[in-house]
């Protein structure tokens, strides 16, 4: 159960609770749901990177165009994302960070036999003026049905707040998750071009699509991994909603 997604991670709770305001919540519930049980290939590759990753980090940026294509501008929050693969390949830790450099929420993912079957989600909590600690909001236990499907429930506490199940190609990447949350179900859809996402939408009960995205790449690196990531609302791809600015150290 190794997986994105993605990812920089808010807790989930929140995610849930914004994802129906925000197109970049949905991508980051794209990229973090990546990471989520198959063994068919690891974590690393089933987000695309190549070679011996050590940690990704991603920002969130403004599209600008230069030279007749698009390149990130400005950062559009106040934090970014770092993830962090273990030798091999798993995803084992994320953190949003602030600017300032302190961690806002991280998460940490547990693997047995090589398959994730844990992922547990903290948040920092300011418990005086001048002092602050890091609380478990939420996390996700998973159990593997069968190669092509892995069930999850999502607790807070002792509280289930959700539960779905994810679903894989022969490839081992994910391409249809169900997810229920407060008796509300939705259907997420990823399409691929090879290991690469390009196309994500949602689903509502009544099989109405409720927000879609377009993904496309630039900036590669000595490796193959894409430095720039640009998230379209439509197909047309013209005009990028925002773009992910992505830098790779490794081992």
């Amino acid at each position: 159960m190794q997986l994105l997604k993605r990812w920089t991670i808010f807790t989930l709770y929140l995610i849930f609770k914004a994802m129906k305001k925000s197109p970049y919540l949905l991508f980051l519930i794209a990229f973090l749901f990546l990471f989520s049980c198959s063994s068919k290939i690891n974590d690393k590759g089933r987000s695309g990177l190549k070679g011996r990753v050590l940690s990704v980090k991603e920002i969130r940026c403004d599209p600008v165009r230069s030279n007749d294509k698009w390149v990130a501008g400005e950062s559009l929050a106040q934090d970014f994302r770092i993830l962090c693969f273990d030798k091999k390949g798993n995803l084992i830790k994320s953190y949003k960070v602030n600017m300032e450099g302190d961690t806002v929420t991280s998460t940490t993912s547990v693997h047995e036999n090589g398959d994730m079957v844990r992922e547990v989600f903290y948040s920092r909590e300011e418990v005086s003026p001048t002092e602050s600690i890091m609380i478990e909001s939420n996390r996700i236990e998973y159990d593997r049905v069968s190669e092509e499907q892995v069930n999850w429930n999502i607790w807070k506490g002792d509280q289930q707040t959700g539960h779905g199940a994810t679903y894989y190609d022969r490839m081992g990447r994910i391409v249809m998750q169900k997810q229920v949350r407060y008796n509300t179900e939705e259907t997420l859809h990823y399409i691929y071009d090879k290991i690469l996402l390009m196309e994500h939408y949602r689903e509502d009960m009544s099989g109405n699509i409720t927000v879609r995205q377009f993904f496309d790449y630039d900036d590669f690196d000595k490796h193959g991994n894409w430095k720039l990531m640009l998230i379209y609302p439509d197909a047309d791809k013209i005009i990028p909603d925002f773009v992910i600015s992505r830098e790779i150290d490794y081992y």
